[in-house]
């Protein structure tokens, strides 16, 4: 029997649902620390604690070799019985680059330091050492809990780990006055926790089932991630670059605005994420299945346009609003990169939908990675002129933003041929725009109203300001034909159940 359990037992619109709110849920406690941290951490010390995180995050893209969309892919692909066979090959690749991801940022801590500039970073970076040790093995928790229908198992899985992170990071540094060391050690100790739930749950799906071996090979895994693997490479250097030039030639404490500030919007890495886990499995059933282009595209336009009426009103929102969410965020001080937040949130505007999984499922993993590869190679030569001809903040934002924004067009290009359609057949574009004008006409009219409230503190500002949005915005979405109980009902519908 297939692996569709989560197809029988739960809808896509509930599996996202879960998704999205541990998503939503790991958000909220990041900003919780950061909030925390930013106030009781000198720009310094606040500074040094996010390059950590930051250079752990980026060599992850490198060291997890593209492994945690396998999950996804393979246990769709197999029956259950063979679930925990493919599990442990993929355990015993993860404990080996784990391994050297661990020697490589205890041995070359004090390397890392120097090349961005932060002598602090030496200890705190052998501190962090063994993180990836815990961390590694864990990260297919959540998308093999995912593909066995278990979505709200996740949630509670990321409310432990995120739970743990916050007081163990936390708390050191508010009681005990231990700095930046006392937050990273924190941090490792979360892990630890982590660790310990994610192996748990794990075998969760596998209860009172017969284990059965798997013909799958190491080499059909590693020619899966190859592609995705080149990808995050060049993700890495995308994602890196921008952070590196600033923590490298403006200091860091410039490198603690603009990683506070140049943030995408958390709404739209919640839906983005949420559909992610669930479109990846559902394409590589649809690929094994045989099914045509236009399935394919039936269930794309659909979950493009839902992603749109999400992620459009949010991102218009925060725009607007940008320097009174950075001050209920982070303190006062951080207002002034409002700017950073704003440049940020263009990319919204075209990133409301994964192209990953679709191109993945369909074999083109390597057209991904060549827009990824293009866009790297573009970022970096116009970080290193901004840096060298007029080294700026606002201008590094803007760069970062246009060569995404140009990634994103290049693959929404490629899926459209992939579909056999053209640009006009790939997205639903006059519902989006229908969703993008009231978005914007309802936002500037709730913060007309609001200042001529008279209201100037941060967090009212936010919640009238909101509340006004809101109001306004219903009624005129339905009034342009958006109705968001048929639309959202369900969030990722099938072309096999809905066509």
């Amino acid at each position: 029997m297939m692996c569709r359990s989560f197809v029988a037992d739960n809808s896509r619109t509930a599996q996202a649902l879960w998704l999205a709110l541990a998503n939503a849920l790991s958000l909220c406690m990041t900003l919780v620390i950061s909030a925390i941290l930013s106030r009781y951490m000198t720009a310094v010390e606040y500074g040094t604690y996010r390059q950590v995180v930051y250079i752990y995050s980026t060599l992850l893209m490198i060291f997890s070799f593209g492994l945690p969309g396998a999950y996804s892919y393979f246990l769709a692909r197999v029956p259950v019985e063979e679930g925990q066979a493919v599990i442990r090959k993929l355990g015993v690749l993860f404990w080996g680059l784990s391994s050297v991801f661990s020697v490589t940022l205890f041995t070359g801590a004090s390397r890392i330091a120097e090349l961005l500039g932060n002598p602090l970073l030496t200890d705190n970076l052998k501190y962090f050492a063994i993180t990836p040790l815990l961390l590694m093995q864990v990260l297919g928790v959540e998308r093999v809990l995912t593909v066995y229908g278990r979505a709200r198992v996740v949630l509670v899985y990321v409310l432990l780990s995120r739970a743990f992170s916050v007081l163990c990071s936390v708390i050191p540094v508010i009681v005990f006055n231990t700095g930046v060391p006392g937050a990273v050690i924190g941090l490792v100790l979360a892990s630890f926790g982590s660790f310990l739930v994610g192996m748990r749950l794990l075998s969760l799906p596998f209860k009172n089932v017969t284990r059965g071996r798997t013909d799958l090979t190491i080499a059909d895994i590693l020619r899966f991630s190859m592609p995705v693997f080149s990808s995050s490479l060049y993700g890495f250097v995308i994602g890196s670059a921008s952070q590196f030039f600033v923590s490298r030639y403006f200091g860091v404490e410039e490198f603690a605005m603009f990683a506070n500030g140049y943030k995408e919007l958390p709404v739209a890495g919640i839906m983005i994420g949420a559909v992610s886990g669930i479109l990846l499995p559902e394409f590589s059933r649809m690929t094994k299945d045989g099914s045509g282009s236009g399935q394919y595209l039936v269930l794309w336009k659909n979950v493009v346009l839902k992603s749109a009426s999400v992620i459009y009103p949010f991102t218009v929102y925060c725009c607007i609003f940008a320097p009174e969410i950075m001050g209920v965020l982070y303190g006062t001080a951080y207002r002034e990169v409002a700017g950073l937040f704003r440049i940020v949130t263009i990319v919204n505007l075209v990133r409301i939908v994964p192209y990953g999984p679709i191109m993945f499922a369909l074999g083109k993993g390597k057209i991904f990675a060549n827009a990824h590869l293009v866009t790297a190679v573009l970022l970096l030569w116009l970080d290193f002129l901004c840096v060298t001809f007029f080294p700026s903040l606002s201008a590094i934002a803007i760069i970062a933003t246009a060569t995404t924004v140009f990634c994103l067009v290049v693959l929404m290009v490629s899926t459209a041929r992939l579909l056999n359609t053209g640009l006009s057949g790939l997205m639903p574009w006059k519902s989006m725009s229908k969703i993008l004008f009231v978005s914007v006409f309802s936002c500037f009219l709730g913060s007309c109203a609001v200042n001529l409230t008279g209201v100037t503190r941060d967090f009212p500002v936010l919640l009238s300001g909101f509340l006004i949005s809101v109001v306004v915005y219903l009624p005129l979405s339905y009034i342009a034909g958006i109705n968001y109980v048929r639309l959202l009902k369900p969030l990722v519908s099938s072309p096999r159940t809905n066509p």
